[in-house]
């Protein structure tokens, strides 16, 4: 027969120093209904007890002796185990009545108790401490929930004083939720009318409910966002409670209009220059003609006049060109390429190109990372970057290039602008006249050029082009300047691996193609050969390990990849890479349990079993490379 489970008794713990009275109490508490295990006798003891067993409620004298009387022993444990407390007094003075009100007991036991007034108070108690436990569950819920939102959430009361800030409005206002708790909105929120720069009236007052409105919202720190604002009353049945207002950074939705009106603008120009440029190149083909036949002809101020024609009609025919290049949709020759290595073959022209008076600085990062590109328009990109900053840049200014790997993780918030992925990042920074915002918004524009902000190369299209080849690379770029203060341009292009150079520790000798899908074991067994002294070539996939190891010039020594991967599988790429690099050895790694040479009988490999520890990794590269001893292998 089933039975239902017995509901476990409430634990209450005494605190009384009178031994007589402790005994009663705990006497009297059983007979009601609860377990009262201990009676303590100090404040001391009462900590022990406590710290020992989940109690649910604390009898407390107030008069203790010792060190610690019972409003102090019931601080203590408030703090620390958020134990409710009812005080048990026969009389006490206005003083200690209010020390005691500190503490925020549940009730009072009036001595001598009565087992009406202790049951009521236990029971009342008791009640009070769960709701209030409920209560602090979900404002916990509350709390994780508007931290994990992410728009900022600034919560005010009907006064308009600041009660909450949750952790994307701290990162916004650049206050923490503590420091605004109490201030008035508009003294943390410093919001400006967006393009007058003029102060903005209270949201809470002056947006209609489910409006959503545009503002330049200035952080403490002085930073400047684009924000979109939103705000709702805050009820609790037909009581208002106050207002929330809903803080959305507007960049990333900025800057992705601002690339779709770019692409729009690109698009139309390239349609206009391809359905131009025939034409214009025929009409300058006759017109060059022509002026070379009066060349040879004529003599004097006529032949001048006639090589002026001429050399117009060359110019004209290099900027149709260029139109060529701007609306160019045949995919380019493209290869596996080492932008490190790119920058380092036209420093030179670089250099010479922003002359004597202005430095060059290269800062190429590690570990290199190769990609799929045209290595003619990677170097116009650099040299047009460099023409377009030259023009800005005084006497004694700097040029700085430099390159990075960067990874754009799929739950980063990056990827409301960018697709997740691996990237290369080439960032060109200048120290000269930068600028404005005005200018910033339109120097990818087809012919604009402006010679103080040193937007664009002599015909204007340089910036243009440069944009082109990006975007049909399925790139990103971006500009940011302010005047006086130099320009930056950032260029990300899809990366296909990396490669870790060969540092000063001591190496053992070898390159490894690394190639696996899943991005954090990728990352460990990179770690690990890199810190065993190996060079290592880096891949997230078959094809793209191919086309490396197509490009390395150095032998690869060991391959290092799983067996099973979207694509190609492991076995696949051992058998593609095999006449590149017949010295190559293989060691496949696999979480299942098959032989990883099924397919491919012919095919000579070890097989490294899922999990593995990192030592057993680099052991069985060392054997394949014949590091080890037979007798340690």
């Amino acid at each position: 027969m089933l039975t239902e489970p017995e509901i476990p008794k409430k634990q209450i713990l005494v605190v009384e120093d009178e031994g007589l009275i402790g005994a009663d109490l705990q006497r009297r508490l059983e007979r009601l209904g609860y377990s009262a295990p201990a009676v303590a006798h100090s404040g001391e003891q009462a900590l022990e007890y406590a710290r020992a067993t989940a109690f649910d409620l604390v009898l407390m004298d107030i008069r203790l002796k010792g060190p610690l009387d019972g409003i102090a022993t019931a601080e203590r444990l408030q703090s620390e185990l958020q134990l409710p407390v009812v005080y048990i007094t026969a009389h006490a003075d206005q003083e200690t009545l209010e020390r005691a009100k500190l503490t925020e007991p549940l009730g009072y036991v009036i001595k001598p108790i009565a087992d009406a007034s202790l049951r009521s108070a236990v029971q009342i108690a008791i009640y009070k401490s769960g709701m209030e436990r409920r209560l602090r569950t979900s404002e916990a819920w509350l709390a994780a929930t508007l931290g994990s939102v992410g728009d900022g959430i600034v919560a005010c009361d009907t006064s308009g004083e600041i009660a909450f800030l949750n952790p994307v409005a701290e990162q916004l206002t650049g206050w923490t939720s503590a420091s605004a708790k109490g201030k008035p909105l508009m003294d943390v929120l410093h919001l400006l009318e967006e393009g007058s720069n003029q102060p903005a009236k209270n949201p809470v007052f002056d947006l209609f409910p489910g409006e959503n409105r545009v503002y330049t919202l200035v952080a403490k720190t002085g930073s400047e966002y684009s924000v979109e604002i939103g705000c709702v009353e805050n009820r609790a049945a037909d009581e208002l409670l106050g207002s929330i207002l809903a803080i959305r950074n507007a960049g990333p939705r900025r800057e992705l209009e601002r690339r779709l009106v770019q692409s729009q603008r690109m698009e139309a120009a390239s349609a206009t220059a391809s359905g131009l440029a025939h034409d214009f190149n025929n009409l300058l083909m006759i017109i060059l003609s022509g002026a070379e036949e009066l060349t040879s002809r004529l003599s004097g101020p006529e032949q001048s006049i006639a090589g002026d024609i001429k050399q117009a009609a060359s110019v004209a025919g290099s900027i149709v060109n260029q139109l060529l290049l701007l609306s160019r949709r045949e995919a380019p020759h493209t290869e596996v390429l080492n932008l490190n290595k790119i920058v380092s073959e036209i420093e030179p022209l670089l250099s010479h190109t922003l002359g004597r008076n202005r430095s060059f600085v290269a800062d190429l990062g590690a570990p290199e990372t190769f990609l799929w590109g045209n290595r003619g328009h990677l170097k116009q990109i650099l040299l047009n970057l460099t023409l377009n900053a030259r023009d800005a840049m005084p006497e004694g200014s700097e040029l700085h290039i430099a390159t990075a790997p960067v990874e754009i993780d799929e739950y980063s918030p990056d990827v409301r602008q960018y697709r997740g992925g691996r990237y290369v990042r080439l960032r060109v920074t200048d120290t000269g006249h930068g600028m404005d915002k005005a200018t910033l918004a339109r120097i990818f524009e087809p012919f604009f050029t402006t010679k103080a902000a040193g937007a664009g190369t002599a015909t204007g299209l340089g910036l243009s082009i440069v944009h082109s080849i990006v975007t049909q690379s399925g790139g990103y770029i971006s500009a940011s300047s302010e005047v006086g203060r130099g320009a930056t341009f950032e260029i990300l292009l899809p990366s296909i691996g990396t490669l870790q150079p060969a540092c000063d520790a001591p190496r053992s000798p070898g390159t490894v193609l690394l190639v696996e899908d899943e991005k954090q074991i990728r990352r460990l067994v990179h770690t690990h050969l890199d810190r065993a002294g190996f060079q290592v070539l880096e891949a997230s996939n078959a094809v793209d390990a191919q086309a490396m190891a197509e490009a390395w010039r150095g032998p690869i020594d060991v391959l290092v990849t799983d067996v099973v991967m979207e694509g190609a599988s492991g076995p696949e790429l051992a058998q593609r890479l095999a006449p590149l690099h017949p010295a190559m050895k293989i060691l496949f790694i696999s979480g299942y349990r098959h032989g990883a040479t099924d397919q491919f009988p012919g095919l000579s490999a070890e097989l490294l079993s899922k999990p593995f520890p990192p030592s057993e990794l680099v052991r069985r590269v060392r054997k394949l490379l014949g590091h080890l001893a037979p007798q340690a292998a």
